[in-house]
């Protein structure tokens, strides 16, 4: 589930910042732009930068979950085609903010130089010449980076790396963004599948609902 307000979101990113840095701007970067983590992690420095070094405003980036349900196991009938295809339906577009910005140079204090933004410094993966090989930090031990701070903080829900894009559908919903804009900004191919990925957290809203009242 989603932090329920940006206060409580920034008390967990904090705490996460205290176990990992480099988890913490992570889950940052998915807070403020819904990308699951398995696409998060993998962003490069070269994503965010033109041939001229300059900032872009607006980064592409292909959706892992996505593009492989597109493609099929691994046994099914490969074609260029069907990967192209497969390839421009999982685009979803990031659009930049100062944030994203400070995000993005606040890494290189930890990513040790790798092409990477999240690169793991404790990374185990070696090179045949015994050479560290910089990959982004497992899911597994992100998740147990979160429940160790969900128990230090003593959290009501679940929370988990798929809380931040939550958290961002829930920042969307709570600003007034069309379903429609939503489902694009997520990624997401239907409407349908957008509103069912919303109802699966609708309790956060319970409070919203709250307010609404005929009483003077």
């Amino acid at each position: 589930m989603p932090p329920e307000s940006v206060k409580d979101a920034n008390r967990i990113l904090d705490a996460l910042y205290e176990r990992s840095p480099i988890l913490s701007l992570c889950c940052q970067m998915s807070a403020l732009t819904g990308l699951r983590y398995s696409d998060s992690t993998w962003l490069r420095y070269d994503d965010f930068y033109d041939s001229y070094g300059n900032f872009k405003d607006s980064v592409a980036v292909v959706q892992q979950k996505p593009f492989n349900m597109r493609m099929g196991r691994k046994d099914s009938e490969f074609s260029a085609e069907k990967e192209r295809n497969a390839l421009r339906k999982s685009i979803v577009t990031l659009y930049t903010t100062n944030e994203i910005k400070k995000i993005v140079d606040e890494t290189r204090l930890f990513s040790g130089g790798s092409d990477f933004l999240f690169a793991n410094a404790r990374s185990k993966t070696t090179d045949e010449f015994g050479g560290v090989i910089t990959r982004p930090m497992h899911i597994v031990s992100a998740d147990r980076h979160h429940s160790a701070v969900q128990d230090d903080l003593q959290l009501k829900f679940k929370l988990g790396t798929h809380s931040w894009r939550k958290f961002f559908a829930l920042q969307l919903v709570r600003s007034g963004t069309t379903i429609e804009k939503i489902r694009d900004l997520l990624g997401q191919t239907s409407l349908v599948s957008t509103d069912k990925y919303l109802h699966s957290f609708t309790h956060e809203l319970r409070a919203e609902v709250q307010k609404i009242s005929l009483e003077s």
